[in-house]
C-alpha cells in the first residue's frame, strides 16, 4: 500500500472513533437531561380548625327528657387546630328536631342554641375537647334530633359536625297535691272540688283513675279514725263542671279512663291542663278525720 493509500486509511479510522467517542457523548447527555426533578416548598402558615368526633352524651341511642323539667344534654366534641388549640376563637352548637334547622329560633319544642361551648381538656398543642350543654325541656318534641357543632379560628376558618339522637315518647302527668272535700255530716254530699290535672311530657295523653283506703285493690275510697270506712264508689268525679252528682263517674278500685284527653305542650310558657271535678257522699257511720288515695295514671290516646 501507498503512504498515500495508508493516510486515507489512518484518517478513516480516527474520524471513525470520533463519531462514536462523540455519539456516546450525546447519549449520555440525552440521558442526563430528557428529565429533571425540581425541589417543590411552601410554608403554611394557618390550618382549617377541624372537628374529629361529636358525641351526644356518650352516643346513647335514645335521650330520656325528665317530666315536668329540663334534662341536661351535652354534646362532646374533640377539635384540631395544626395553629394550635389556643386559636380557637369561638365553639358554638344548635340541638335540633329533624323537621327543623340548625339556624330557626329556638322553641322549646323544637330548638335550642348554645353560643359558647366549654373546653374542658386540650393536650397543650393541637387538640381540644369541648362540651355544649342544653337544657331540654320536658315538653321536646319526640323523634330524631341533630346537634351540630360549629368552630371558627382567628383567620375566621371555620368547620361543623352533626350528630344525632332520639328523643323518647314521655308520658307523664301532675295532679293537685290534695282533694279536700272539707267538713262533711253523715249524710251529706261534698261540693265540686277541682283537681288540675297537667301534661309533664311530650305525649298527648289519656288520664286513668283508680282509688283505694290503705292499699291498692281493697275496696275502700277512704280510712276513717273512726267508725266505719268509705268505700270507692262514694266518690265519683268528671271533667265538665256542670256535672251533678247523678251522671258524674264512680271511682273504682280499678283504672278507669276519662275519655278526655289532654294536650302535649307546645308552648315554651304555657302548660296544659285538664280540670277534674270531685265530690264524696259521707255513708253511715265513719267519724274524724278520712284519708285515701285516688291515683291518676297517664295514658296512651
Amino acid at each position: 500500500m501507498s503512504n498515500n493509500s495508508s493516510s486515507i486509511v489512518a484518517t478513516f479510522l480516527l474520524f471513525s472513533l470520533f463519531g462514536i467517542i462523540m455519539g456516546v457523548a450525546g447519549v449520555n447527555a440525552q440521558y442526563n437531561y430528557d428529565h429533571v426533578n425540581v425541589t417543590t416548598r411552601v410554608n403554611i402558615t394557618n390550618a382549617y380548625p377541624e372537628i374529629l368526633n361529636l358525641t351526644i352524651d356518650g352516643a346513647a341511642d335514645n335521650f330520656t327528657l325528665s317530666a315536668g323539667s329540663t334534662k341536661t344534654l351535652i354534646c362532646n366534641a374533640t377539635i384540631r387546630d395544626f395553629n394550635g388549640y389556643n386559636d380557637l376563637v369561638n365553639v358554638n352548637a344548635t340541638f335540633y328536631y329533624y323537621l327543623n334547622s340548625s339556624d330557626q329560633n329556638d322553641d322549646g319544642n323544637e330548638h335550642y342554641t348554645n353560643i359558647t361551648c366549654n373546653q374542658t381538656a386540650n393536650d397543650g398543642e393541637y387538640l381540644a375537647n369541648y362540651t355544649c350543654q342544653f337544657e331540654v325541656e320536658y315538653f321536646a318534641n319526640n323523634g330524631t334530633w341533630s346537634c351540630n357543632v360549629s368552630v371558627i379560628d382567628n383567620y375566621n376558618f371555620t368547620d361543623s359536625l352533626d350528630n344525632t339522637t332520639y328523643l323518647s315518647a314521655l308520658y307523664a302527668l301532675n295532679v293537685t297535691d290534695l282533694i279536700d272535700y272539707g267538713n262533711l255530716s253523715v249524710g251529706d254530699t261534698s261540693a265540686n272540688i277541682t283537681a288540675t290535672v297537667t301534661n309533664f311530657g311530650n305525649m298527648d295523653i289519656n288520664l286513668s283513675v283508680l282509688g283505694y283506703g290503705a292499699a291498692e285493690g281493697d275496696g275502700l275510697g277512704l280510712v276513717c279514725a273512726l267508725g266505719d270506712n268509705i268505700s270507692v264508689e262514694h266518690q265519683k268525679y268528671a271533667t265538665d263542671v256542670n256535672a251533678d252528682w247523678a251522671t258524674k263517674t264512680a271511682l273504682a278500685a280499678t283504672g278507669q279512663i276519662m275519655n278526655t284527653t289532654v294536650l302535649r305542650q307546645t308552648d315554651d310558657t304555657t302548660p296544659i291542663t285538664q280540670l277534674t271535678y270531685w265530690q264524696l257522699y259521707v255513708p253511715p257511720n265513719p267519724f274524724g278525720v278520712c284519708t285515701g288515695t285516688v291515683r291518676f295514671t297517664a295514658t296512651v290516646p
